[in-house]
């Protein structure tokens, strides 16, 4: 339970972290949206005071410009009467703080009065160039004319007077009778200012309709030379228009607001620096900056106090549950020594498992309760194929690796009320209880036998190995212990003659028949050799670079008289105990011998021919010899015969002799099943083969994925490397073919491509295979 909470206690600190940084994410986040939303109130705020400014200035001048029409409409009046009312009309110009001048001229622009002759314009025919479409689309209304085309100012020159020109004519004429000039006083203007609160670096404008400054004042008066300001935008109607825009001036970003009149052809323009209208807010923002750092700071020492707390707080758990492992594994080691010693006496001392006596009596006790609770059991008896070659060939440290790794994969699938033992050697037996039905008992021995079946890695090196497995059920085939090791005694040797990595349910018919059968083939062997009773299948070997068949393996039938067609499984492993396996090997050879001369003189394409060759044929005196004279004998080349040995046989000198001398004489030579045994790429260097052929158990492995064998991989890369062929046994799927092409195979057979043949459909077979890839 400690165990399981110290993950949790670990989590906690980190959590602690997570939190603080959530917390501190949320802080200045709420800052950084608090600084922009404050940041565009402000500037907000400022715009709507500075429009209101513009359109009150603007206001203003449309007032003043109402003032100069009526003075204009009295100037005219007052000019057609004697000069005393001329100086009087003076008079009224220097009492008023605005107008100080004013000039009348005729229609087309020629100057007939002005009030100060000395200064005044001549001729403004530029401006009523100008104005001819103003004027008709607005009537006789004021206007400030161009600041460009002012005949009396200079580019660049300030002015110190502001002109408004007012059209005077009879109402329906549509003509105009004289212009009246009327001048304000600029320096009154920005005088009006000094109360109006534009910051510093703020300042207002007057522009005409084509954004020519006529004015800029801010709160200290006019401003002289400034720059000019550039990227304004108006919006114009026959209506006061007003909005905002910025601009840079001076390498600041300015905001300003405008008031438009159109009709009366000027803008007016308040502006100010963003950084002047942001002060006070900048300042707050400031004041909350620092308290946000004193936040972070004491979330953070917050943090760092909670974290290191949580830390002691578990160093002194972790202290506190080693002290309690360690009174722990006294208390096991204590209850360990006495049931090692209770045990002792019961368990096999290598594979941990049960020994026979033991075995057999909790076995008994689990059968009759079993038998109690009217429940099936399963007796399994497990013997490991080939495992005397493997210890006597790789030592008795090898097998005792291979049967303690065999122990641990029996235990890893046992259940709850499943016993396992070892009754010696590599006999091993399993008890099933539980609630299983027969279909669940096939089932857990299927995947049992293909678990043992699984490559062993031991003292560094892989070896591969297989069990045979014999099945007995209760109540079915015996009511007792001793009947069920009986019953799946005689199952696994019935799984041992199917071949390697099988099993056998016990059938009454495995008592006696088999023994009787086997003794009868026995008997018949003899006469089956001299009768000439086996014949030969042939398998057709493919390259895969090229799809064309360069081979074909030879396959021993006998062809019983009383049994039927016999596969080698039924009568090899007789032969290879009663001696008969030499002349039957010979047998085998004289057959593809004949069979190769046939097909030559039937004009057919003949290929080598592939022949299994026992390890006990091999290691007889003179093998080579009697291969070579038969070869002679029935005129063939040499390397139209290939012999395939084993890898025990590459153990034995008298083996290897024959070997070298069929090399020599052109014989080919290949290595067999290929990683079923136990010799490895070592024993290839002293072997003359020119093949290597993988075993089926290997090539089986391969489904779908490119690493579904990566034992398969690696032999063919290392075979390549020591100028071997490599050929795949067993090709069953088109999945398996392709893995084989990409990772190098050269050679592949197996029942995907063809199953073994009669040689008498092999003509068939070949024309049709080779149509077939010329159309594919």
């Amino acid at each position: 339970m400690n165990r399981r909470a110290e993950p949790s206690l670990n989590v906690v600190p980190q959590i602690m972290i997570l939190l603080g940084i959530v917390m501190v994410a949320f802080i200045w986040t709420l800052f950084l949206v608090q600084s922009a939303a404050s940041r565009d109130d402000a500037l907000q705020a400022q715009r709507s005071e500075n429009s209101n400014l513009a359109l009150i200035i603007s206001e203003s001048l449309k007032q003043m410009t109402d003032r100069a029409r009526a003075m204009a409409s009295l100037a005219g009046d007052e000019l057609a009467g004697t000069s005393s009312r001329s100086a009087r009309l003076l008079t009224l110009l220097a009492e008023d703080p605005v107008f100080n001048r004013l000039s009348i001229y005729e229609p087309n622009g020629n100057l007939r009065y002005s009030s100060h002759p000395d200064s005044a314009r001549t001729s403004i025919g530029p401006w009523l160039s100008d104005l001819a479409d103003h004027t008709a689309k607005h009537g006789y209304t004021p206007v400030l004319p161009s600041r460009r085309l002012d005949p009396a100012m200079a580019p660049g020159q300030t002015a110190w007077r502001l002109p408004f020109l007012v059209p005077e004519g009879k109402p329906g004429n549509g003509r105009v009778d004289r212009w009246i000039l009327v001048e304000l006083d600029i320096g009154y203007l920005s005088g009006l200012l000094q109360h109006v609160n534009l910051g510093y670096g703020g300042f207002l404008q007057i522009l005409d309709g084509e954004k020519n400054e006529w004015m800029r004042a801010d709160t200290l008066g006019v401003m002289v030379g400034g720059k000019p300001v550039k990227g304004l935008f108006f919006a114009s109607s026959n209506r006061v228009n007003s909005g905002a825009g910025s601009f840079e001036l001076s390498g600041k970003r300015h905001q300003y607001v405008y008031a438009n009149r159109s009709p009366n052809n000027f803008t007016v323009v308040v502006a100010q620096p963003e950084e002047q209208i942001l002060a006070a807010a900048l300042g707050k923002q400031n004041q909350q900056l620092v308290l946000n750092v004193l936040m972070t700071l004491l979330v953070a020492g917050i943090v760092v106090w909670l974290v290191r707390t949580l830390r002691q707080q578990q160093l002194a758990l972790k202290a506190l549950q080693k002290s309690e492992r360690r009174n722990q594994n006294l208390i096991e080691r204590l209850e360990g020594e006495h049931a090692r010693t209770t045990r002792a006496a019961s368990i096999d001392h290598l594979s941990g498992l049960y020994n026979r006596r033991q075995f057999l009596d909790v076995a008994a006790q689990a059968l009759a309760s079993q038998r109690r609770q009217r429940r099936l059991s399963a007796l399994l008896f497990i013997d490991l194929d080939r495992f005397k070659s493997i210890n006597d060939s790789l030592g008795h440290h090898i097998g005792d690796l291979l049967l303690q790794a065999v122990a641990g994969r029996i235990q890893h699938r046992l259940g709850d009320e499943d016993l396992a033992g070892r009754f010696g050697g590599d006999e091993f037996v399993v008890f099933m209880g539980g609630n299983r039905t027969e279909v669940d008992i096939e089932k857990w021995v299927s995947g049992l036998v293909e678990h043992l079946s699984a490559p062993y890695q031991l003292d560094g090196s892989e070896l591969n190995s297989s069990p045979s497995v014999g099945i007995a059920i209760s109540p079915r085939d015996g009511q007792s212990i001793d009947d069920l090791l009986r019953g799946a005694d005689a199952a696994m040797y019935s799984a041992k003659r199917a071949g390697r990595g099988q099993y056998r349910f016990f059938d009454q018919s495995l008592n006696s028949n088999s023994d009787i059968e086997e003794f009868h083939l026995e008997q018949a062997f003899a006469d089956a050799l001299r009768e000439r009773q086996f014949v030969l299948h042939y398998q057709p070997q493919v390259c895969l670079d090229s799809m064309e068949i360069v081979g074909y393996e030879t396959l021993v039938r006998w062809q019983h008289p009383d049994y039927g067609l016999l596969f080698p499984d039924r009568f090899i492993p007789m032969a290879e105990r009663s001696g008969f396996v030499v002349p039957l090997g010979m047998e085998v050879i004289r057959l593809a011998c004949e069979q190769l001369v046939e097909w030559q003189q039937q004009g057919l394409k003949a290929h080598p021919l592939a022949v299994n060759v026992s390890p006990i044929q091999l290691s007889e005196p003179g093998f080579c010899d009697r291969v070579r004279a038969e070869m002679e004998r029935h005129g063939l080349a040499q390397d139209m015969l290939e012999l395939e040995v084993t890898e025990t046989a590459v153990l034995d000198e008298q083996a290897m002799e024959n070997l070298n001398c069929l090399n020599d004489a052109g014989i080919r030579l290949s290595l067999d099943d290929f990683g079923t045994g136990y010799s490895g790429l070592a024993h290839l260097e002293s072997v003359p083969v020119g093949k290597l052929k993988i075993d089926r158990s290997l090539i089986s492995r391969i489904c779908n994925s490119h690493d579904d064998s990566p034992v398969v991989s690696s032999t063919i890369i290392l075979a390549k490397r020591m100028n071997l062929k490599v050929v795949a046994e067993g090709v069953e799927t088109p999945e398996q073919l392709v893995h084989l092409k990409v990772a190098g195979c050269d050679i592949a057979q197996g029942y995907h491509l063809s199953r073994p043949i009669p040689a008498a459909d092999v003509p068939h077979f070949h024309a049709t295979f080779n149509r077939l890839q010329e159309t594919g």
